[in-house]
C-alpha cells in the first residue's frame, strides 16, 4: 500500500515533473552554451563587469564570474536552480494534503487501512525524491557538458551546491505542506509557500544594499543555503543542518495537524 501511494504521487504528477526537468535541462545547457564565449573574452569581460554599478553586482553576488564556479553560481545556483526546486516542492506539498480534501477524495484515501501519518510522510518521501532527482538531473547535465564547453567545476563542490538548493526545495515544500494541512485549499498553500519564497528571496538579494535587512538575514533560508558559496568552498554543513532540520521540524508539524484533523468537515 505504501509503495503504491508513493508511485500513485509521482503517476499523478508525471507531466508537471517531465516539464520541469525539461526546463531543468534546457536551462542549464542554455547557460553551458554560453559560457565559452565568456570565458574566451577573459580579462576583457572582467573590465567590462568592473563597470558595472556596485548594486548590481551585490545583488548577483557576481565574483569571479569568467571562472566556471563564478559563471554557475551567478547564473544558476543563485537563483535559477534553488527557483525551480522550490516550485516544484511547493507544487506537490500543496496537492499532497489539500488537492485530495478539495476533490473531496480525502475521506476515501483516509478509509484505507493505513494510518493518515504515514499517508502524509509517504507523500513527503515522494516530494523529497522527485526534489532531489531534479537538482541531481540537473548537476549531472553541467558534468556531461563541462568538457564540451571547457568549463572547469570541482565535483564535490558542485554536488554541495546542488545539495544546498535541494534542502532550499524541501524547506519550502514542507512550508506548503503545512500550509496545506492547515487551509484544505491547495491554491492557498501554494500561494503561501511560493509567496513567502519569493519575499525571501528579495531579502536575500537586496539586503547586501539594505541595512534594514541584516536582523533577518540569520533566519532567512537563501542565506543558510547560498551565503556560504558552496561552489567556491564546498559543503556549508551549519548553513544545511539548519534547511534540513528546519524542514523536518515544518514537516512534523504539518504531519502532527493533519492527523487530528476532522476532513469531514471540510
Amino acid at each position: 500500500m505504501i509503495i503504491a501511494l508513493y508511485l500513485k504521487m509521482w503517476r499523478d504528477h508525471w507531466r508537471s515533473l517531465l516539464s520541469w526537468a525539461g526546463v531543468a535541462v534546457l536551462m542549464v545547457s542554455i547557460q553551458m552554451s554560453v559560457y565559452p564565449s565568456i570565458a574566451k573574452s577573459g580579462k576583457g569581460f572582467e573590465t567590462f563587469l568592473e563597470n558595472y554599478p556596485d548594486a548590481i553586482k551585490k545583488i548577483f553576488r557576481m565574483q569571479d564570474y569568467t571562472t566556471g564556479p563564478g559563471f554557475l553560481s551567478t547564473e544558476l545556483y543563485s537563483m535559477m536552480i534553488p527557483l525551480i526546486l522550490i516550485a516544484i516542492g511547493a507544487t506537490w506539498g500543496a496537492s499532497a494534503t489539500a488537492e485530495e480534501e478539495e476533490k473531496g477524495t480525502a475521506d476515501l484515501l483516509f478509509a484505507f487501512p493505513i494510518s493518515r501519518v504515514r499517508i502524509v510522510v509517504t507523500k513527503m518521501a515522494a516530494t523529497v525524491t522527485v526534489i532531489a532527482a531534479v537538482g541531481i538531473l540537473a548537476a549531472l547535465n553541467i558534468l556531461l557538458l563541462k568538457s564540451h564547453v571547457h568549463l572547469e567545476v570541482d565535483g564535490p563542490h558542485l554536488f554541495a551546491a546542488t545539495a544546498s538548493c535541494i534542502a532550499t526545495g524541501l524547506f519550502f515544500s514542507s512550508l506548503s505542506f503545512l500550509a496545506g494541512s492547515l487551509t484544505g485549499h491547495k491554491g492557498a498553500s501554494l500561494g503561501i509557500a511560493t509567496g513567502l519564497a519569493l519575499i525571501l528571496f528579495l531579502i536575500y538579494s537586496l539586503e547586501a544594499l539594505v541595512d534594514t535587512f541584516d536582523g533577518i538575514a540569520p533566519y532567512n533560508p537563501f542565506n543558510w543555503a547560498l551565503a556560504g558559496n558552496p561552489l567556491f568552498d564546498g559543503l556549508d554543513s551549519v548553513g544545511l543542518l539548519k534547511l534540513v532540520g528546519s524542514s523536518i521540524v515544518i514537516g512534523a508539524l504539518a504531519v502532527g495537524y493533519f492527523n487530528k484533523k476532522d476532513i469531514s468537515s471540510q
